[in-house]
């Protein structure tokens, strides 16, 4: 019986590692080796950058249809040139204000053509800065500001 005992530990041991390891090799398959396509040989000539673009696009393609699949999203970035800056001509109108009736009444004609301003304000002084690329909607609000007898300079915005 002890001899018995003695042997049964261990063949219970070993058949239980046997058990796991026959199961994690059931879920988890050997992965499969990447074979070198003709196509992508490393004595192939250089690529322009076009060919170069469209070369790691079929390479994921070329993987994909094996079975692969890898997490790639492609993002186009469109950049700002100086060209098309200099289409849009931005204004610039400044407002010097002497009094908070003076700022009230600028504001709901602000809020009436729908612009953004800035307020600076240096000791008791407020001025207002507005920057927009609509010249007539700064003209109009120049003479709405003119009934209400406050002054505005329109002049044209120029980035240093």
């Amino acid at each position: 019986m002890r001899r018995f005992a003695y042997w049964l530990i261990p063949t219970i041991a070993i058949a239980v590692a046997a058990f796991i390891v026959a199961f994690m090799i059931e879920i988890n398959p050997v992965a499969p080796t990447m074979q070198k396509d003709a196509s992508l040989s490393e004595t192939s000539e250089p690529e322009t950058v076009e060919e170069g673009s469209q070369g790691w696009i079929k390479n994921f393609n070329i993987n994909n249809e094996k079975g692969y699949f890898y997490p790639v999203n492609e993002v186009t970035i469109t950049l700002d040139d100086n060209e098309s800056q200099n289409k849009t001509q931005m204004h610039h109108l400044v407002v010097p204000l002497k009094d908070s009736y003076e700022f009230f009444c600028l504001k709901q004609e602000l809020k009436n053509c729908n612009l953004s301003y800035l307020l600076n304000q240096e000791g008791d002084t407020m001025t207002v800065l507005i920057d927009s690329a609509d010249h007539k909607k700064l003209t109009t609000l120049v003479t709405k500001l003119k009934t209400y007898q406050i002054s505005a300079t329109l002049s044209s915005f120029k980035e240093d």
